[in-house]
């Protein structure tokens, strides 16, 4: 913005003397009480031109006045009938124009058109569309199914088998033995220590922990896109205003193509103007890429069709249109209450103290009780009648050397870490609310300050400088210098402007809540 800057006001500067030639000619012209007139180059916004549907960035809506003290031209009395005409001030020695610095620097800003995408309608979408998110998504039906999985019965062991088979028939003399016996048998597990509830408790955990990371995880996305569309208004609050530039200095150059003047002058004139226009259309270029970009960016975030980039358009601006931020000790307690990171681990904690209980019924495994409800002797061979029978049994471990005396201690020391990690992470939301917070308050005193005090001054000190200039008693480094102050702080307050808006949307996502809209 300061080489487009320094293009307007040098390039004005130039023209205004241009008309100085004619100004004696053109107030000779002029009626009776009448002042010289003064008429700014097609394509100049003055003060107290209604632009449609714009506001001063920053500006609040419905007011259309300047924010700075606009030097008005001291009104000349008429002529009254019957008496004699009014007395015509000294008209300056070198009469010039100049553009307005307000205008120069700060561009007039509209919302955008009426069906643009809106920050609420992007987040909308966003939640809805976005891929990443519904990729991370799918883990919370993963979760339900380890629930499912962790709440299932052990299956029981049902197996068949058959005992004392001869090799050869069985006698009394030559192959004594047997009867041959089959038996069915049903083996089933049965968890004394409670392992199947532990395990359901530690999944159900785990569910509720993977819930709150998507949450978290939509929240960080909500502030990427929220950077973005910040970024893409930025970018497009800079292409029109490098267009207007180069519009500005067309029109200046179709003026000075018709002005009679010396042909060195004329020829010297013509290059600085080409030069400048050339600087600015490098700019424009510039510009129109960075709002592509922005576009692309928010596109893909979004989810939008390909190609359909270009037509994207946003309707919002940069200014902070808000009553004010909360105290801090209210973001610091809700950032404490609902940053849903904070949530999972918080919920982390649960299932770690969880895993200890998991690990304590792992000490005694299951008790496998075996029944056999069908068994068959076959006496055939000995000429007796064959004999049916049942049985039943257990099979238990006897936990003599290993408890899971290991899997107990980590998991106790787990628990440790977790709550070691909820602090340090309770204490990093904390400064990261603070952060913001700072940020806010500190942009915000600036803007204040820009507007209230340095912009008036600053005004002030050009006018009076474009006073002096216009008198013949300041040469035009001095009145350029004054300018470029100005120019200065204008470039400030448009970086202060952006950090502002960041800093509202880093709020939001220290405090995990939509505070600012």
């Amino acid at each position: 913005m300061r080489p487009l800057c320094h293009a307007l006001i040098l390039i004005a500067v130039q023209a205004s003397w241009a008309a100085t030639l004619g100004a004696q000619d053109s107030s000779s012209n002029s009626p009776p009480g009448g002042s010289p007139t003064e008429q700014p180059p097609p394509g100049a916004h003055t003060p107290y031109e209604n632009q449609p549907g714009g506001s001063i960035i920053g500006s609040r809506p419905g007011s259309m006045r300047p924010r700075v003290p606009i030097n008005k031209r001291q009104q000349v009395p008429q002529a009254t009938p019957g008496l004699p005409a009014p007395l015509r001030p000294q008209v300056p020695a070198r009469p010039v124009y100049v553009p307005n610095a307000w205008s120069l620097l700060f561009e007039l800003e509209d919302e955008g058109p009426a069906a643009g995408l809106t920050l609420e309608q992007g987040i909308d979408r966003l939640v809805r569309a976005s891929v990443s998110l519904r990729a991370k998504a799918l883990d919370i039906p993963q979760a339900r199914a380890d629930v499912l999985t962790a709440g299932m019965h052990a299956n029981p062991v049902v197996y068949f088998d058959s005992q004392l088979i001869p090799y050869r028939p069985y006698n009394s003399v030559t192959n004594p033995g047997g009867p041959t016996q089959y038996d069915l048998n049903v083996a089933y597990p049965v968890d004394l220590s409670g392992k199947r509830q532990a395990r359901v408790e530690v999944a159900c955990m785990a569910q509720r922990v993977t819930e709150a990371l998507y949450q978290d995880a939509v929240r960080q996305e909500i502030d990427r896109l929220g950077s973005a569309y910040v970024d893409a208004l930025a970018a497009r609050l800079a292409l029109r205003t490098t267009k207007s530039g180069l519009a500005k200095i067309d029109e200046i150059r179709k003026q000075s193509a018709g002005q009679k003047r010396d042909a060195r002058d004329a020829e010297a004139l013509r290059r600085q103007i080409q030069i400048q226009r050339q600087t600015v259309a490098l700019a424009l270029i510039e510009a129109e890429a960075a709002w592509k970009s922005g576009q692309r960016s928010l596109s893909m975030m979004l989810n939008l069709p390909h190609g359909e980039f270009a037509r994207l358009e946003l309707r919002g601006t940069i200014g902070d249109h808000t009553a004010g931020s909360p105290p801090l000790a209210e973001l610091v307690s809700s950032a404490l209450a609902n940053r849903p990171d904070l949530a999972a681990y918080r919920l982390g904690l649960q299932r770690a103290v969880a895993d200890v209980g998991l690990s304590r019924a792992n000490r005694l495994p299951d008790v496998y009780v075996l029944y056999q409800p069908f068994t068959f002797q076959d006496n055939t061979p000995f000429n007796q009648p064959s004999s049916r029978s049942w049985a039943v049994g257990a099979t238990v471990t006897v936990p003599l050397f290993d408890r899971n005396q290991g899997n107990i201690q980590r998991a106790t020391v787990n628990v440790e870490q977790s709550q070691l990690e909820l602090r340090a992470l309770e204490q990093r939301i904390v400064a990261d609310v603070e952060g913001a917070y700072d940020e806010y308050v500190a942009t915000q005193q600036g803007l204040e300050q820009i507007e209230k005090d340095l912009l008036p001054d600053a005004e002030k000190a050009r006018g009076e400088s474009l006073e002096s200039f216009r008198q013949g008693t300041l040469d035009a480094g001095g009145y350029l210098s004054a300018q470029r102050d100005l120019e200065d702080l204008g470039r400030q307050y448009r970086d202060l402007l952006v950090r502002h808006r960041r800093s509202m949307l880093a709020i939001n996502t220290a405090v995990g809540l939509r505070v600012f809209p």
